[in-house]
């Protein structure tokens, strides 16, 4: 108390103008104090409680009622909550050091870049580190554009790769804005498949004719893409899979082209739908990867993967950030990779992803209310519907209700609102399986009687 007297009393007298250095109140903090709303977790739909101890794949309310986490913290704990060899590996970091900054190397960064090429798809690996997903899209499209020397990029419809706005747009130094995130005049979208919708529209062989069409109306105009992003299962808007076919086709038409394909692997990567990578299957390796989510298992990394001829285009010091290469997150990031290295885990994603996608389709087929199942491993999702047929954002909330009342939490949205997606932890025990396909069933009997 007397230090914030004493405070205060320095404040109201410094040169004069202490009242416009003073606090609002007499107390540490303002009469009200409360999260913004745009990230305001209690702002969202249905409130979830307030969460206070997490383990494997349940989370933990205030009043001690465990939930089963079908949300996987949103793709990002495909090892599940507090696995023990990452919280060991954080403890034992936070004991030596927790923080150099970009620009000074630690031995446990050297270590990850290491270990994670040789966890990568390339022969001659190179490591871009970054802090979050979004951070690590704009890395990736500078390095596309100076790789080039071409300024547009082709995305697809409905995706989605982060809520950044390019920062760099109004960084001072010239040479630093130089491969800057593209504006949004330089940016093109093609249609992505609709697979689990009738109708030629949504299918690659319309998608891939639609694609060629746009590249060759840009050669003619002057301006080839730098490059073509996407991501192979598309996650925000509704659990949407490209397909093989597809994603072939998009990289057949990038070499033709000279263009740089992207996979954005933020959600699908570290073995989420079955494999390590999608890029990692037989044919489909992309020219640079971006991982984020599950590489540090709930603490914040990311990172660009690609060639060394591709990525050292982008000169140094033209992409870094304070906390790019953080030795916790690095650590945590090199616990996951041993235990994917010697578990597996996709392996077992995609026999229990099997087993959930038919108790959907089973369900699917015996209900009204639901339609469209669909993904890969465990990252799947479906719609509900109306009486017609219709998607039914509604309907999808109240299912979303109703498994949060039986102790299951999930979330609805696509680019219909009627989607419900189920992205769980990779490793889930006997028990906690039996109780996610129980709850599902009751959720679903629960809104075909509304």
């Amino acid at each position: 108390m007397k230090n914030s007297q004493e405070l205060r009393s320095r404040l109201r007298t410094f040169k004069g103008r202490g009242e416009r250095y003073a606090p609002a109140t007499s107390g540490p903090f303002p009469k009200t104090v409360h999260e913004a709303a745009s990230t305001d977790a209690l702002r969202s739909w249905p409130p979830s409680p307030v969460f206070v101890q997490a383990q494997g794949c349940r989370l933990f309310s205030r009043s001690g009622k465990a939930y089963f986490d079908g949300t996987g913290g949103s793709g990002a704990v495909n090892l599940g909550h507090q696995h023990p060899r990452v919280v060991a590996a954080i403890i034992q970091q936070c004991q030596k050091l927790t923080h150099t900054g970009w620009n000074l190397q630690s031995q446990v960064r050297t270590e990850l870049v290491r270990e994670l090429g040789a966890f990568a798809p390339y022969q001659d690996c190179a490591v871009l580190f970054t802090v979050t997903g979004s951070e690590a899209i704009e890395a990736a499209l500078k390095v596309a554009r100076a790789y080039t020397g071409r300024d547009t990029v082709i995305a697809f419809d409905r995706s989605y790769h982060g809520k950044t706005g390019g920062s760099l747009l109004v960084t001072w130094r010239e040479r630093f804005r130089k491969y800057s995130p593209v504006a949004a005049e330089t940016v093109s979208f093609a249609p992505f498949p609709l697979l689990h919708l009738p109708g030629p529209a949504g299918q690659p062989a319309y998608c891939l004719e639609a694609l060629q069409n746009l590249v060759a109306a840009a050669w003619s105009a002057g301006c080839p893409p730098a490059a073509l992003i996407l991501e192979p299962i598309q996650a925000a808007e509704g659990i949407l899979p490209g397909g093989r076919d597809f994603l072939a086709g998009v990289l057949q038409v990038a070499r033709k082209c000279g263009s740089l394909v992207i996979f954005d692997e933020i959600y699908t990567g570290f073995g989420r739908c079955g494999t390590p990578f999608y890029g990692s299957r037989e044919g489909l390796t992309p020219d640079l990867l971006v991982v984020g989510k599950s590489l540090g298992n709930g603490l914040p990394v990311s990172a660009v993967l690609g060639p060394a001829r591709v990525l050292n285009v982008l000169p140094p010091g033209f992409h870094t950030s304070t906390f790019a290469g953080h030795p916790l997150a690095c650590r945590a990031a090199l616990a996951v990779l041993e235990v994917m290295e010697q578990e597996k885990p996709w392996q077992q994603a995609a026999a229990l992803g099997l087993r959930v996608f038919q108790f959907l389709q089973d369900q699917e087929n015996r209900s009204e209310v639901i339609a469209g199942v669909r993904g890969e491993g465990m990252m799947l999702g479906f719609d509900c519907v109306d009486q017609g047929g219709q998607p039914s954002a509604s309907l999808s909330r109240a299912l979303v209700e109703e498994a949060l009342a039986r102790g299951l939490v999930l979330r609805c949205g696509g680019f219909t609102g009627a989607t419900v997606k189920l992205t769980p932890p990779l490793i889930i025990p006997a028990e906690d399986m039996d109780f996610l396909l129980a709850a599902l069933a009751q959720a679903i009997a629960a809104i075909r009687k509304r």
